[in-house]
């Protein structure tokens, strides 16, 4: 999971709010436009073309526009850029397995850091709690298990790149797919090495 570094709101989506003075997220299905729009905006100008919460790769059509606080539950917040990332659409985990669930233990990727709370196991390619103990590790627990981060499918691509990965670490390169593992990776290459 990665920190979305918000820029501001763009002016074609201020314009919009403007023009249609819409009253839930449903409604912008009648503006299919400007939805792909957001999307397109948000992948390329904030997210590098990856899923800030697994860190998959992703485009415009495998994509969606996730609301960090539900829309159902905060309905102030359905058109708020900054409560807005794109994430995948990918089944049981991510935003299809937040859905319209909350905490306020919930680590929001654009208000802060997730890499505070958050750590690998280069064993098994899991996500877990960087700290063992307190709210930063209630976070971090709270956190993988709502976005199902330990799914096996994604718990197995991170061991596949680990392994595949660990005897060329210095020359990863820091964006796209698991950049944060990568990251880490980087700074714990020795004990990778190992592995």
């Amino acid at each position: 999971m990665f920190k979305v570094n918000k820029t501001p709101e763009p002016k074609f989506f201020q314009e919009f709010k403007k023009k249609h003075l819409l009253s839930n997220w449903n409604q912008y299905d009648s503006y299919r436009d400007i939805k792909q729009q957001l999307r397109e905006y948000s992948l390329f100008e904030e997210q590098e073309l990856c899923c800030p919460y697994c860190e998959i790769e992703i485009d415009v059509d495998t994509s969606e526009t996730e609301h960090i606080k539900p829309k159902d539950l905060f309905p102030n917040e359905f058109q708020n850029f900054n409560n807005l990332i794109v994430a995948c659409k990918s089944s049981k985990r991510c935003g299809n397995s937040k859905g319209s669930q909350w905490s306020s233990d919930f680590i929001n990727p654009v208000l802060e850091n997730p890499q505070d709370f958050l750590t690998y196991d280069i064993k098994t390619g899991e996500v877990k709690p960087k700290n063992s103990i307190g709210i930063d590790h209630e976070k971090a627990k709270v956190t993988i298990d709502m976005l199902n981060l330990n799914d096996k499918r994604l718990a197995d691509a991170r061991k596949n790149f680990i392994l595949g990965n660990r005897y060329s670490i210095d020359y990863l390169e820091p964006e796209g797919e698991f950049r944060t593992l990568k990251e880490f990776m980087i700074e714990n290459k020795d004990s990778i090495a190992s592995v």
